[in-house]
């Protein structure tokens, strides 16, 4: 457990959370050592909001969807109590070592911090899924820029970039379904996104869907993880086929 002894941390945390019962629970009792923690709830119909009100601390703020990812992003951060803001999703929990790691930090108001997103499937971690995102940042100097999909912190000119070594464990999928889910549903933003972006020909999906399964089963040694290496490999995979099959097909029909 995260050593409360100290004092709050005066960062911000910004949560988003959608009928996510099962671990917005986990996700905010790992964030008890900040001092200021604000939860943007998108829509929730299961026990959620009941488990959100349990932490006292916690301020809540409704919106019923999601249109464009950056936008609320920017919305929530405007909520926050601190300028400095740290943006973490409800399926995922900050670990010991990474809060240890951001009280030893002097933060410079010119330096956006990336944090290191450490895959768990099933209790399982798969480090050749771990991801890397600009989370930790001043919100006077920069703010995450308005797309729908594949939203980010805007990096301006002359802006330093840090790593925080420490990982946060990210508890994103429970099931193949989640995984064919998500797929389905951030693909259709990519296509929504960069139709007009993108160009592309009718081998596009095939050759991204291949290079995917590749890229993470054979470079990045997801085959040394059995079944749940194997599992995400392909599902990604197919994610990164049904990207370019939509953003292919939108083109044709407009």
């Amino acid at each position: 457990m995260v050593n409360l002894q100290h004092e709050p941390i005066p960062i911000s945390v910004c949560v988003l959370a959608k009928n996510c019962e099962t671990k917005i629970g986990y996700c905010l009792k790992s964030l008890t050592v900040f001092g200021d923690v604000v939860v943007l709830d998108t829509g929730s119909t299961d026990r959620t909001l009941e488990i959100i009100a349990s932490f006292s601390d916690v301020r809540v703020f409704h919106q019923d969807s999601i249109n464009n990812f950056g936008e609320t992003r920017n919305f929530i951060t405007e909520k926050a109590k601190y300028d400095w803001v740290l943006h973490i999703d409800s399926d995922e929990f900050v670990t010991p070592e990474f809060v240890e790691e951001i009280r030893g930090l002097t933060l410079d108001s010119n330096t956006v911090y990336s944090i290191c997103l450490r895959m768990f499937y099933r209790g399982r971690s798969l480090p050749p899924f771990d991801t890397w995102s600009y989370r930790l940042y001043h919100r006077r100097t920069t703010s995450w820029t308005t797309r729908a999909v594949h939203e980010s912190v805007e990096i301006r000119e002359g802006m330093i970039l840090q790593p925080i070594k420490a990982t946060v464990e990210h508890h994103s999928f429970d099931s193949v379904k989640q995984l064919i889910d998500k797929a389905q549903y951030y693909s259709t933003l990519f296509a929504e996104q960069f139709h007009e972006e993108i160009k592309i020909n009718s081998w596009s999906p095939l050759f991204h869907g291949i290079g995917s399964f590749l890229k993470f089963y054979i470079l990045r040694g997801a085959f040394l993880y059995g079944y749940s290496g194997y599992l995400f490999s392909f599902c990604f995979s197919i994610g990164s086929f049904l990207k370019y099959a939509k953003l292919l097909e939108y083109k044709k029909n407009s």
